[in-house]
């Protein structure tokens, strides 16, 4: 290669700040608070060191770690001007574009500034104020109290915080249908989604619940959301005002009973039997303060993973319609169970039930996408509340699920994860067997196992969560917190010594 450029300084040459003659016109021309880049020549670069271009790493990938690496470790000096992105594609031998494209990723990164008179300019990252960091969260909060926030901020820090272990998602399930339609992306994919959702995979899911029995009328049926909670949440706010009651079973996801005490709803609560909700309390709950919804979980019940009987869908069907009564059946992990999903909206094809569903459970909590299949009128109406609290929901999550179902493989990957889930659910099981936990009637499908400790569950949760198990004392499945003697365990975490440490020191006897 030819000498090197002017702008090149060697790190012997490495030169010293020093005001000049145009040191004010300077200042003025770079943004920011940094002082002003005053010497009089660029910044020693970086000597000898060139790009591979037989690496496994891009030339801008290269490029820009270099740089890193020098301003992190003080080679580079703050304020220094860097060269221009001609001088420094001559001296690297690559093209103006990958410069660009390396100075561009710099800039976004705070690593450089950049000055469309002046040039670029070396910029140390200013460090974080301190304060907590995101896995300390839950640990800052008050000790003496577990609380729907205390047990989200837990979870949410830990690796598996969906309740399936990270090696058990297929990322590249995921990122091949990114990829996909990324080579079909036109400027429309960027803009706001229709208010029900994207329109084919609202197609999609009509021919799903149409395969499993339920036959809504067309895709205007369907109203695709965030997820089962914000689905929860146009639902609450469409037909229920302060001081109404809403039905919920007991136990019971315990965001539920957070949210509905947040919006000043009066909360009536169903015991969760092996078979359903208790039929005669719900009744007595109908007769006496007719409720607005009532809001359930029919298929692979969270926590205890039970899944209700015929009869009882029969009879919540029947109390509903003779009280003017909605249901809201959450179906957020039937796809969990075994054979075909016994649902209370097959029954009279979601003339009075909102059936809820969601995908994140299963393919990654980022893929945040849910859906409501519902009366068509109802949920236009819903659509315009979904417009107002937050615009549109992601048209591009959407059309990635999309792709996903259509590219063939989605069911095949939902068989490998139940497989799976279900030789957890053994293993934990038999292991709880072997040191003297018995479940009266343990479930058959699902993430979760409502183990009975015989004991107050909250100090052994806050235990378990300090080694990221994820875990949840009864207590919080409950409207009144009460001292519960269940906890509910993700079989995700049923190879952690730790776990079984933990039981089996708390074990009376």
């Amino acid at each position: 290669m030819s000498s090197q450029p002017s702008s090149f300084i060697s790190q012997s040459e490495r030169p010293t700040l020093s005001g000049g003659p145009d040191a004010t016109d300077s200042q003025a021309a770079v943004p920011g608070p940094l002082p002003a880049p005053v010497h009089s020549a660029p910044a020693p670069l970086l000597a000898s060191w060139r790009p591979v271009r037989s690496s496994s790493s891009t030339l801008v990938d290269q490029i820009v770690e270099r740089f890193v690496a020098n301003i992190e470790q003080n080679v580079f000096r703050q304020g220094s001007r860097l060269p221009s992105v001609r001088l420094l594609a001559q001296e690297l031998n690559v093209s103006r574009y990958t410069i660009v494209e390396a100075y561009d990723r710099l800039v976004a990164t705070n690593h450089i500034t950049a000055n469309a008179r002046s040039g670029y300019f070396v910029q140390h990252k200013r460090q974080p104020a301190h304060g907590i960091k995101s896995g300390q969260i839950a640990a800052a909060l008050p000790q003496d109290k577990i609380d729907v926030p205390w047990i989200l901020n837990r979870l949410f820090s830990q690796k598996n915080n969906l309740g399936l272990k990270q090696e058990w998602l297929d990322s590249e399930l995921v990122a091949r249908s990114i990829r996909k339609v990324a080579r079909k992306m036109q400027p429309a994919t960027l803009m706001y989604g229709e208010p029900l959702g994207f329109a084919p995979l609202r197609d999609t899911i009509l021919g799903q619940l149409a395969a499993q029995d339920l036959h809504v009328q067309s895709n205007g049926n369907i109203l695709l959301t965030g997820g089962v909670t914000p689905s929860v949440d146009l639902l609450v706010r469409q037909f229920v005002k302060p001081g109404d009651y809403v039905v919920v079973e007991e136990p019971c996801w315990f965001v539920v009973f957070a949210y509905l005490r947040m919006m000043g709803v009066n909360i009536l609560t169903v015991t969760r039997n092996p078979q359903g909700p208790d039929i005669g309390q719900l009744e007595a709950h109908c007769r006496k303060h007719r409720p607005v919804l009532f809001i359930c979980n029919s298929t692979v019940h969270n926590p205890t993973g039970f899944t209700l009987s015929a009869s009882a869908a029969h009879d919540v069907l029947r109390l509903a319609q003779q009280y003017d009564m909605w249901i809201v059946e959450d179906d957020t992990y039937s796809e969990l169970g075994a054979g075909q999903p016994l649902r209370i909206s097959t029954l009279d094809q979601c003339e009075r039930t909102f059936l809820l569903g969601n995908y994140s459970k299963t393919l990654g909590a980022a893929m945040r996408v849910g859906y409501i299949a519902g009366p068509a009128a109802v949920l236009n109406d819903i659509s315009t509340l979904k417009l107002l609290s937050g615009l549109s929901s992601s048209s591009l999550n959407e059309r990635i699920i999309h792709e996903i179902i259509h590219g063939g493989h989605y069911r095949s990957y939902i068989e490998r994860l139940r497989q799976r889930i279900n030789a957890a659910r053994t293993q934990v099981l038999q292991r709880l067997g072997e040191i003297g936990y018995v479940q009266d009637q343990p479930p058959a499908a699902g993430l979760f196992i409502w183990l009975n400790m015989d004991r107050d569950t909250e100090p052994l949760a806050r235990q378990l969560n300090q080694y990221s198990i994820p875990a949840t004392p009864g207590s919080l499945f409950y409207p009144d917190q009460r001292v519960s003697t269940h906890l509910r365990l993700s079989v995700s975490g049923c190879d952690s010594p730790h776990l079984w440490e933990c039981l089996a020191a708390c074990k009376p006897g």
